[in-house]
């Protein structure tokens, strides 16, 4: 019995002490990332969120492209109430960021049962949320046909949160071959159950005869990324 008290004892104190040093390792929003390239206010915004995991991965992935010169726009496909789209249009002011959305929530022609999630957002909204709306370009409607007139474009960063295997599809279909090698294409909700695992779905189909490796980032949906390989 003094043996069993010792243990728990003993565990107590190694779990309390585990506690303090990761405490003591984060900076004061609870994020791993001591030295933000992109500098402290932008990392400021990027944790101040619901998701500062994947806010921060992506900002360490627009910091990439904007210090290696890859050409090309940003885009966020799914933007709901522009919560991100704050924090794109910051880290990368000098290029063009294109947000895509309904602003009113999923379209039916993506749904096989009822969702009203979403709904709950407006393109006034998002503009107020961002502020600045210098090189900001709104496509408003249902994507893909918000992307008609693009098709000479040419991206550095995506980010892909529409979470139906549909959308997904057709961001991959449209934007994979329009991202700068060396450019990041960021997907929302691949490891999410939703739908039968709808998003992971599309992701493998559309990345089955490609080069590109996924990594699995560890935010709260479970995004992934890859970078386009040159050819």
């Amino acid at each position: 019995m003094n043996a069993k008290i010792h243990e728990l004892k003993r565990s107590f104190f190694l779990h309390r002490w585990w506690k303090q040093w990761l405490h003591r390792q984060m900076d004061k929003h609870g994020a791993f990332m001591r030295f933000p390239p992109y500098g402290t206010g932008l990392h400021e915004l990027a944790t101040h969120t619901r998701d500062p995991v994947r806010l921060t991965t992506m900002a360490l992935a627009v910091h990439t492209v904007s210090r290696k010169n890859i050409p090309g726009s940003l885009a966020e496909v799914g933007v709901f109430r522009g919560d991100l789209s704050r924090v794109l249009r910051r880290l990368a002011p000098e290029r063009k960021l294109y947000l895509f959305d309904t602003f009113e929530g999923f379209s039916h022609r993506d749904l096989e049962a009822p969702d009203e999630r979403f709904k709950d957002t407006s393109l006034d909204r998002v503009k107020t949320m961002i502020g600045d709306l210098t090189k900001v370009i709104f496509r408003v409607g249902y994507f893909p046909d918000t992307a008609v007139g693009l098709e000479d474009e040419r991206f550095s960063f995506v980010m892909l949160d529409v979470d139906k295997y549909k959308p997904t599809l057709a961001g991959l279909e449209f934007f994979y071959p329009r991202l700068s090698p060396g450019g990041y294409m960021m997907i929302h909700d691949y490891h999410s159950p939703e739908s039968d695992y709808a998003v992971s779905q599309a992701v493998e189909q559309f990345l089955a005869d490609k080069p590109e490796l996924l990594v699995a980032v560890a935010d709260s949906g479970g995004s992934v990324l890859f970078r386009k390989q040159p050819r």
